[in-house]
């Protein structure tokens, strides 16, 4: 049986969610740092993933940035995508303003 939680709980999540950042436009972005469309409609179709992206830290390491609205079990959520460890991000939904 599956359990609903409140608006806005973060309950499902295991440790806080990384707050969403803006970074410093690139002038280029490289090849390796967008994901095939496949594997983007894939993700995209995972309930309460409303958005996928690439980013890399600090040291220049890529990985996978999910961000995830609260509609859905968080055991659906990859740890990695095409190699790459994933970084869940959010808790509210994307709204354009």
């Amino acid at each position: 049986m599956a359990t609903s939680l409140p608006p806005g709980s973060l309950d499902f999540l295991q440790t806080e969610p990384v707050p969403v950042t803006s970074r410093p436009a690139s002038p280029t972005v490289d090849a390796q740092d967008r994901l095939p469309q496949g594997v983007v409609d894939r993700l995209m179709k995972i309930p309460g993933v409303d958005g996928v992206w690439v980013e890399r830290d600090a040291q220049g390491k890529r990985f996978v940035v999910l961000h995830y609205t609260p509609k859905g079990p968080a055991r659906n959520l990859p740890s990695s995508v095409e190699g790459l460890p994933t970084r869940i991000v959010g808790g509210e939904p994307i709204r354009a303003f």
